[in-house]
């Protein structure tokens, strides 16, 4: 604190006692601060008094001192609006003044701090004017000039918890505000987050029951925007299905059947995901995946390929213990290489993301064509991966819906 001690006390001193001049007491700006400041600094309770009587003001402020108050006294109605601060707890305000009425001087108080406690202390006895003052203005109270001392310092106590009270329920209830915003604003935030999060499972888990586990985090973690639209691309298409199913369920119980047909699709899944193809669908006991799509390969005729072979492979595991419950089936397929139409296809309640197209067809119709443990190719599909497989010519397979024969292919085996 710059100010000597010594001339804070000389300033603390004139303050409150003041000095009588021309009838009026007269505080320098500096005898504000210093006194502000002093209250302050042993956290006492800011009174402010208004009378223009010197004497009267003096007498209430030294009554008010007493009781341990820190005094802000004023001589005027417009010194009284140009001191008030936040630091005021309560005002003992005459009513009867030259320079502005304490009825104006009350209300623009009012108008800046509603809730300040304002005692009219003045000389008017009269009931009828007292009572009128009560309903028109609603002060704390209304003490007669020349009561009891008592009564007045009663009165400024009681106006002084009140407003300690109004005080702090205004802080918990700001601070009641502040905090419901702050949870307002965290609860839309993490609605917002919970929602992008409850999108992106959702997108994942429908990219997981197409691709690999692998594909789907590749494409969630990279941003899906480019992935998963409709477009026409070069893909490879693989239809499998299983010869003999339709007459092997003809003496099956429903569990049985069901038992069969989920154990067949769970290992044909681990490998389709194994080559990273795209699961279409499941149709009854056969199965639509492609290659290509949603991400690019290079060699997609050379993995469905693959994974026809190891399916067969698989299958054939499968068919032993097939047979010993009487079920004689084995596995076919038919893929074909193609420029095709991918993409979510359907409604708005029920979407599917497939392919669709002539070169779709031809693969389905050479799954058709092929016998138990085949996997028939087009020539499309060979020609990039001549050297990797083994296989057996079939020159002119008239397939179903397709105006002209073709020259297919049996993959014997796979090389390396």
């Amino acid at each position: 604190m710059k100010i000597e001690t010594c001339e804070i006390f000389h300033d603390f001193r004139a303050l409150f006692h003041g000095v009588i001049t021309m009838g009026k007491i007269h505080h320098s700006k500096r005898f504000l601060k210093v006194k502000k400041m002093i209250n302050t600094m042993y956290g006492k309770i800011c009174v402010m008094l208004v009378d223009d009587e010197p004497s009267m003001l003096l007498t209430i402020a030294t009554l008010l001192e007493d009781e341990g108050y820190g005094v802000l006294t004023c001589s005027g109605g417009k010194e009284a609006i140009d001191k008030f601060h936040d630091g005021v707890f309560t005002i003992v305000l005459d009513i009867n003044m030259p320079d502005l009425s304490g009825l104006e001087v009350f209300e623009i108080i009012k108008s800046k701090n509603q809730y300040i406690p304002i005692i009219f202390h003045t000389g008017y006895n009269e009931r009828e004017k007292r009572v009128d003052i009560r309903k028109h203005f609603r002060p704390h109270a209304y003490v007669v000039k020349g009561s009891d001392p008592e009564q007045l310092l009663d009165t400024v106590a009681g106006a002084v918890e009140s407003y300690k009270n109004i005080v702090e329920n205004v802080k918990l209830n700001e601070a009641l505000r502040e905090r419901n915003t702050l949870i307002e604003e965290f609860n839309r935030s993490l609605e917002d987050k919970v929602k992008r999060q409850v999108e992106e499972i959702q997108r994942t888990s429908r990219l997981k029951s197409y691709v690999s586990p692998q594909i789907a985090e590749t494409i969630m973690s990279g941003g899906n925007n480019k992935y998963m639209i409709n477009a026409r691309k070069l893909l490879t298409i693989c239809f499998s299905d299983l010869k003999g199913f339709t007459e092997a369920t003809e003496n099956m119980e429903p569990e049985d059947t069901i038992n069969l047909l989920n154990e067949y699709f769970a290992e044909m899944t681990k490998l389709i995901f194994k080559y990273e193809g795209t699961l279409d669908k499941f149709m009854g006991d056969g199965i639509l995946v492609f290659f290509g799509d949603p991400i690019t390969f290079e060699n997609h005729a050379e993995r469905a390929v693959r994974m026809a072979a190891d399916m067969r492979a698989k299958a054939h595991e499968l068919r032993k213990h097939w047979l010993e419950s009487g079920c004689d089936i084995d596995m076919c397929c038919g893929i074909n290489t193609g420029y095709v139409t991918v993409g979510n296809i359907g409604s708005e309640t029920q979407m599917s993301y497939t392919v669709i197209g002539h070169q779709v067809n031809i693969a389905h119709r050479l799954q058709l064509e092929a016998k138990a443990g085949q996997i028939l190719i087009t020539a499309r599909t060979l020609a990039g991966i001549k050297d990797m497989i083994e296989t057996e010519e079939i020159k002119n397979v008239k397939l179903k819906g397709i105006n002209k024969p073709i020259d297919v292919y049996n993959v014997v085996r796979c090389r390396g």
